[in-house]
């Protein structure tokens, strides 16, 4: 009887360390993945952030383009179109300001976009001939704010 027991004991150790290593296995695997997957899911939030700022930056930059086209189609129609300033609204109310200065057959106009958090601002210059009303844009520049 007593071989009956040391066989029985033999085996309840065995299995018992069998089950700690396997359970310390399981967690550390656990974790790593855990830690894995962590990392990639903060990785995928700054990568769509960085989608959207791109996204906002691109709508800023062609909303101050419109404002900027818009004045064009203002002069070509009037080409003593008075100075001063107006808004347009594409995205939001209000969200493109073009302000002209308009004189001597030289017009010079600023178009300021706000999408979001992020501004765009264009300044364009234009020659518009006072007889025939011919309008040439000669330069445009994306200004920093």
């Amino acid at each position: 009887m007593s071989v009956y027991l040391k066989i029985k004991n033999y085996k309840i150790k065995n299995c018992n360390l069998k089950g700690v290593a396997a359970l310390i296995t399981i967690l550390s695997l656990g974790g790593l993945i855990m830690t894995i997957s962590m990392g990639m899911a903060l990785i995928s939030f700054w990568a769509n952030q960085n989608i959207k700022s791109i996204r906002d930056s691109n709508k800023a930059f062609y909303a101050a383009y419109s404002g900027f086209q818009d004045t064009l189609i203002r002069l070509e129609r009037n080409k003593d179109f008075p100075s001063g300033s107006f808004n347009l609204s594409l995205y939001n109310t209000n969200d493109v300001s073009v302000s002209l200065t308009n004189s001597f057959g030289q017009a010079t106009v600023n178009a300021t976009s706000t999408v979001g958090i992020v501004n765009k601002k264009l300044q364009a210059v234009i020659n518009v001939d006072t007889t025939t009303g011919l309008v040439t844009p000669t330069s445009t520049v994306e200004q920093t704010l």
